[in-house]
């Protein structure tokens, strides 16, 4: 992405916004979310691993997530990245649960998938994923495109199972759609890498 110019990224980053932002206001789920998401479900091992893995995006061990996004920023691009990471974070902490307000979407039916508990509240975007995209995903996007690089390579691999692990999370207990996943993943990246680029923040030291 990173080697788009800046009026392609931020074309790029409303069309994302705009697709999984309308299919959401207007749609309880996609078509195929509830294959998927029992696909998913029914691969887990187990559910015992929710919980825990949930817990990282609560005091205190959310912070241990900033950190390592803070940290991992400054030492791929340097003091810009950090900035835009602080930025991202402090959005995301401020508006993540009220933007749910924009779109409206219930919590997935038991009646279509396994549901652990009685979730409350509304499904998109997920405020577990946007923690995670500003912090892990924020590494990701820097990371991209490793070019033979050691290190960035490592962050690459490591974040997306992370991400990918993370989505799960939300899926395997029927909290959220895949969709839903996907959707507030791909959104909070593309406009990470518009802040990256108008910070001019490269990822390539």
């Amino acid at each position: 992405m990173r080697d788009m110019n800046l009026r392609t990224l931020v074309l790029v980053a409303l069309a994302i916004t705009l697709v999984f932002g309308i299919q959401a206001r207007l749609l309880r789920s996609l078509p195929g979310d509830a294959a998927v998401a029992r696909a998913v479900q029914g691969i887990s091992p187990g559910t015992a691993w929710v919980a825990p893995m949930v817990s990282t995006a609560t005091a205190p061990l959310k912070y241990g997530l900033m950190a390592i996004a803070l940290l991992g920023a400054w030492r791929l691009a340097g003091l810009r990245a950090v900035i835009v990471v602080m930025i991202a974070i402090l959005l995301e902490q401020t508006f993540g649960e009220s933007s749910k307000l924009l779109f409206g979407r219930p919590r997935p039916s038991r009646e279509l998938i396994a549901v652990m508990g009685n979730p409350t509240g509304l499904s998109f975007p997920s405020t577990f994923m946007t923690l995670y995209s500003v912090t892990i995903g924020a590494l990701v996007v820097l990371a991209w495109p490793p070019r033979g690089n050691t290190l960035r390579t490592v962050v690459l691999a490591a974040g997306v199972i992370v991400l990918l692990v993370a989505g799960g999370a939300r899926v395997v207990p029927g909290a959220h759609w895949p969709s839903d996943v996907v959707g507030t993943v791909a959104i909070c990246l593309s406009w990470l890498a518009v802040g990256f680029s108008v910070a001019g923040a490269s990822g390539r030291r």
